[in-house]
């Protein structure tokens, strides 16, 4: 392309070469693009020195003292319609040029086009309307005869059906729809040539007015959620943040859409990720496999691949009404995010957005990934619109204050999709076949499999573990309750993985218990667990420092978190625990309490389990835990006490000798690690907040620890002085009270 910038006080007389004008804020984009000393520019202005001052011509351009002449007509214009005239003139324009075109237009009113007219713009002459040759004589021709079919078609060579369309000349304006195969046949028409549009109208500077109305809204939201923040943060500057060190692994893609920011609503975090996975594999995959086709056969594809029992699913995993969400919703979110993703200006802007809101809310942990990020907020912020109230119980707060953007979003994605689907073409000859190609739509914006590696904590040091507790606790504050860290999905694989990455275990401890049973106050002779009178051996139940760290020093959430009783009234301690000095000094061993490990621990530390595969493999399944489960609710203290007085009671439940052996294994598992009736066999706690209704949610990873050489806390904190001899630091918790 080549452009020409010229004085608007010197603007060609004839108006028909204003059409050859480019929209100033276009032209803004242009200039500014070649001056740009970092990159290299696609256009060429014939009369612009480089050495000219950037920011004074654009200010010139922009208040209409400047304007830039597009010679091959391609650019957007200052008019509506290929028509130079005060009622196709767009109203976003500097007063200065529209009272340029005003005094041109009031001093040529009614002077018609006779003749080739010369200027020195580079825009090509116009021609004169037709007119018959005097000579020789030939009949003439009724100049409203002319026709002009009409041919649009999608990239894949199907029509585009009902699409709009408008056939303009210097005396000729027809508009219409295509019919159901992309085509038309135009008459009446008075031009020898004449310019067709195939699409909706996309008027100059309209995506900049729509960007910038956004930008505003997003500009409004963060300001909103920044002087929150602020607020929040000089309720609690009280509390000690030691120094913000750098706590995280931080790397991979962290979701907005299920991490710990928690766009949507906290039960994906609580849900397995299936049903979202499949939905983004058949959106993607109908996005693709229908690129070149219309709008209508994308939808068909997804809609065969994703039926309404996956979007119930999926729908209700998300927190939301099933009801109140349609698959149709569910396509325009990744439509609109995808084309908003194409464009480079749009993209950035949702990409900024999403990271500077979440660090209002967050300032610990931000990894960023443009396509992932825009198509998960945009989910969040249109579903939340098409859910209305039925989401305000489901979703958090952050989903209720972005809702209001979704009409900025609909807004722009569909100006930006006219990019696509309208075509222009110009000087077309009459009483011919004007044909166009519809362009592709833009690649579906690609989701990143989230890395959820990148919440790991990553501590070695005690120092470092209270440092995250203290940001923990920040976090927790102004976010205004509990987020789970992990999904369902992502904490068993956590347990399946092991303990390899964890450095410290921690143990929820009532203070009462830290001097041991009748020991003197302060003396410390309390241990982690309770000492087995028979081994001397203590056995306790926990989890990882990772696996709290959403809880912080809360005691309540901690306890919620492992599935155990909380007491209001009691005072807690923390204790972490270094698990490679405990191995040392303790001879202690820690493993994740699956039924596979829990085997393995019976066989190799229990006596007379060393040949009972069989029997081990039988009663440590989910299938016999139930049985186990059901057997147990039904004993009293006698038959916890006599064996004689279980066996009887197990025979009146129908138990043979071969069952009566397989309870009493099972039984005995229980008494040596603590495996109860509640056992869950996948290495992971149950919730005792979430889990409601019968249906179990998991709070972390739980780990088993066998010590074979207890200590006291006493010596596990080298006295309460702590130093390289102390593997036990203990932390005073304080409860959060959220008013819930």
């Amino acid at each position: 392309m080549s452009y020409r910038l010229t004085e608007v006080a010197a603007l060609p007389n004839s108006p028909n070469e204003w059409l050859f004008l480019v929209h100033p804020l276009t032209a803004v984009d242009i200039v500014s693009a070649v001056l740009n000393p970092y990159t290299t520019a696609r256009y060429k202005i014939e009369n612009l020195d480089p050495k000219q001052r950037r920011n004074e011509v654009l200010e010139q351009l922009a208040s209409g003292e400047l304007v830039l002449f597009d010679t091959s007509g391609a650019s957007p214009g200052i008019f509506r319609h290929r028509r130079a005239e005060p009622e196709t003139l767009v109203s976003n324009l500097p007063p200065q040029l529209t009272r340029a075109l005003n005094d041109h237009w009031s001093g040529t009113a009614g002077v018609g086009i006779s003749a080739p007219v010369q200027s020195d713009s580079l825009a090509p002459a116009i021609e004169p309307a037709y007119q018959p040759s005097p000579a020789p004589p030939r009949p003439k021709r009724d100049p409203g005869f002319r026709t002009l079919d009409l041919n649009y078609r999608w990239p894949d060579g199907t029509g585009v059906a009902e699409a709009p369309y408008v056939v303009e000349g210097l005396n000729t304006y027809k508009e219409g729809h295509l019919d159901s195969e992309g085509k038309a046949r135009v008459t009446g028409l008075k031009d020898p040539v004449v310019n067709v549009r195939f699409g909706q109208p996309a008027p100059a500077g309209e995506l900049n007015i729509l960007r910038r109305q956004l930008q505003v809204q997003l500009d409004g939201i963060l300001k909103r959620e920044r002087d929150d923040a602020a607020r929040r943060q000089a309720s609690t500057d009280k509390l000690p943040l030691a120094h913000n060190v750098g706590i995280h692994i931080a790397h991979g893609f962290v979701g907005l859409w299920d991490s710990a920011v928690g766009l949507i609503s906290n039960n994906l975090t609580l849900l397995n990720l299936t049903h979202v996975g499949y939905y983004n594999r058949a959106l993607q995959s109908a996005w693709a496999a229908t690129r070149d086709g219309s709008d209508q056969a994308w939808v068909d594809t997804f809609k065969q691949q994703f039926d309404e029992a996956n979007k119930q699913a999926l729908v209700e995993a998300l927190g939301f009404d099933p009801d109140a969400i349609t698959r149709e919703q569910l396509v325009e979110a990744y439509e609109v995010a995808s084309l908003i993703s194409a464009d480079p200006e749009s993209r950035d802007m949702i990409g900024r957005f999403a990271v500077d809101f979440a660090q209002a809310q967050d300032s610990t942990e931000i990894s960023y990934f443009a396509g992932g990020m825009v198509l998960e907020l945009v989910l969040a912020i249109l579903m939340g619109a098409a859910a209305g109230a039925s989401a305000a119980s489901a979703a958090p707060r952050y989903l209720r204050k972005l809702a209001p953007l979704a009409t900025a979003l609909r807004n722009l994605a569909a100006r930006l999709k006219i990019t696509y689907q309208t075509r222009y073409h110009y000087n077309v000859k009459t009483d011919t076949v004007c044909e166009s190609t519809c362009r592709p739509r833009p690649d579906g914006v690609q989701v990143e499999t989230r890395n959820f590696r990148s919440r790991r904590l990553n501590v070695t040091t005690f120092e470092g573990a209270k440092a995250a507790l203290v940001a923990a606790r920040h976090r927790l504050i102004a976010r205004g309750g509990y987020t789970p860290k992990y999904t369902q999905e992502e904490l068993l694989i956590l347990a399946r993985e092991g303990l390899d990455n964890d450095h410290f275990i921690v143990r929820l401890v009532e203070e009462q218990h830290l001097d041991g049973h009748r020991q003197p106050s302060g003396s410390m002779n309390g241990t982690l667990g309770r000492l087995d009178g028979q081994n001397g051996q203590v056995r306790f139940w926990s989890t990882t420092l990772d696996q709290i760290e959403a809880s912080d020093t809360c005691p309540r959430l901690i306890a919620q978190q492992l599935g155990v009783e909380y007491n209001p009234k009691a005072t807690y301690k923390l204790a972490i625990i270094d698990r490679e000095k405990a191995a040392k000094v303790a001879d202690a061993e820690t493993i994740i309490p699956t039924f596979n490990n829990i085997k393995a621990h019976i066989r190799n530390n229990v006596d007379g389990y060393a040949d009972k595969d069989e029997l081990l493999d039988k009663v440590m399944t989910p299938e016999y835990q139930a049985t186990y489960e059901k057997l147990v609710e039904g004993m009293g203290s006698a038959e916890w006490e006599s064996v004689d007085r279980r066996n009887a009671y197990l025979v009146r439940q129908g138990l043979d000798a071969v069952q009566l052996r397989q309870f009493e294994t099972r039984f005995n598992i229980q008494t040596n690690t603590g495996a109860n009736q509640h056992f869950l066999g996948n290495g992971l706690t149950k919730h005792t907040e979430l889990s409601q209704d019968g249906k179990v949610v998991h709070g972390a990873m739980e780990t088993l620890t066998v010590e074979k050489n207890p200590q006291t806390f006493h010596a596990m904190t080298n006295g309460g002085q702590g130093g390289p001899e102390a593997y036990v630091e203990l932390i005073d918790l304080t409860p959060i009270d959220f008013g819930d």
